[in-house]
């Protein structure tokens, strides 16, 4: 971002010339500057035309409008989520970054939506500081393969800052989806890439809100991650899969979101490890929160100061078998606000997700703390399993010390969509 407002400083009068230009010119720009070059566009064939070859030091300003982008197709040399990822993998993207400094900027004015029509919508690759912000990203199109991480937003070997955008209603079609049964990501983080997520509003997309594969690493801050529809079984629609997803070995650190109406609320799966902190997590399908080794991994977790609302299965789910060794902190639950969970017997078998009450613990290291939680309204689907409930007025004595830290990390636009917050507090005065 740095290298934008750079940019911005040195264009000066020859930005005013270039806006000027854009209502009379058909073929892009370039300002130079010192060390970063801007280019304007105003169609989806200059920009992908700008981006044809690695750059180096390119700001792209988009002018307010549609941009229809002609998918490549193409094949991804790795498989993201696979157990074994050395394969090729047929793909289609919309635009390929790569090179260095390379930023997509929106308008100032009005609005710039890009319709990928692909499955790779804007695919960062070998892209070191690279970004894009400002932007409405949808349209996307399912890839026919089903080990393609098709996603809005790919970045694969490239640091990424994904900042301030719209990425919605990337669904695919219907049948596709249906035959691959994964659908299409709002943002995807891929092998060695580290991306800064802040910001979006990540919507109506029809698999995971954000998903993080082997070496990935990621800061997930103050987004909306909306599925809408919360489809379900063959539905095809938003909400099917995870809000956010981490997986294999990847790291993140999440805070202060909004995640809701999806299958699946935050999971930390395998070798994963994360810091989940004063996110609201509500109106789920399933569970809210799961702490998974899938048999055989060693995940870790610090999930603090969350909010668990409404969901059909259990609240949050703790499986670790392995204990946790010298380099690894322990894990914590520690915090937390979990209410109405568990609430649909359709999951009352463990066999679907987890054991039916507001905390399951399937396993869990003797060093992995659970503490200072609060339960309120929780069901469960038979008596012997722990109820940590208390009354309602003890609930509403101790809520608002929770809910301080809560309303400070969740941004305000993102405050005013929760279901949680209409239902116990006022916005912004716990």
């Amino acid at each position: 971002m740095k290298g934008v407002m750079s940019a911005r400083l040195r264009i000066g009068f020859a930005g005013m010339v270039a806006t000027v230009w854009l209502l009379a010119g058909p073929a892009p720009q370039f300002i130079h500057g010192a060390d970063i070059d801007t280019v304007i566009v105003s169609s989806a064939r200059e920009l992908q035309e700008s981006l044809a070859r690695p750059r180096h030091g390119l700001t792209i300003r988009l002018a307010a409008g549609e941009y229809h982008l002609i998918p490549t197709a193409g094949f991804d040399s790795t498989c993201g989520n696979c157990e074994d990822p050395e394969r090729l993998v047929p793909m289609t993207y919309g635009v390929r970054v790569t090179g260095e400094n390379v930023w997509i900027v929106g308008p100032e004015g009005g609005e710039a939506v890009i319709h990928t029509h692909a499955g790779y919508g804007i695919y960062f690759e070998h892209c070191r500081q690279c970004g894009i912000t400002g932007v409405k990203i949808t349209g996307g199109a399912r890839d026919r393969a089903q080990a393609a991480t098709d996603a809005a937003v790919v970045a694969k070997h490239s640091r990424v800052s994904v900042i301030g955008n719209t990425i919605a209603d990337n669904i695919g079609d219907s049948v596709v989806v249906l035959r691959t049964v994964v659908g299409i990501m709002g943002v995807c983080g891929r092998e060695r890439s580290s991306l800064k997520i802040r910001g979006n509003r990540i919507v109506h997309n029809s698999w995971d809100g954000i998903a993080l594969y082997r070496d990935a690493e990621a800061d997930i801050y103050s987004n909306l991650i909306d599925g809408v529809d919360r489809a379900r079984g063959a539905e095809v629609g938003g909400g099917r899969g995870v809000g956010i997803g981490v997986t294999w070995n990847a790291r993140a650190v999440i805070r202060g979101n909004l995640v809701r109406r999806y299958w699946k609320g935050i999971g930390i799966f395998v070798d994963a490890g994360a810091y989940v902190k004063f996110n609201i997590v509500e109106e789920m399908l399933t569970w809210g929160i799961a702490y998974w080794d899938a048999g055989k991994g060693k995940p870790w977790a610090a999930i603090h100061g969350n909010v668990v609302y409404d969901c059909g299965a259990c609240g949050v789910s703790i499986t670790r078998e392995a204990p946790f060794g010298s380099h690894v902190g322990p894990g914590q639950f520690v915090w937390n606000v979990v209410v109405k969970t568990g609430q649909n017997p359709k999951y009352d078998d463990p066999d679907y997700y987890c054991y039916q009450c507001a905390l399951a613990v399937h396993a869990a290291p003797e060093n992995f703390e659970i503490s200072d939680n609060l339960f309120f309204g929780n069901r469960r689907a038979t008596q012997d399993l722990p109820d940590y409930d208390v009354s309602g007025a003890e609930f509403e004595r101790r809520l608002p010390r929770y809910l301080r830290d809560i309303v400070r990390e969740v941004p305000e636009w993102c405050r005013e969509e929760s279901a949680f917050l209409r239902a116990y507090a006022p916005v912004g005065q716990p």
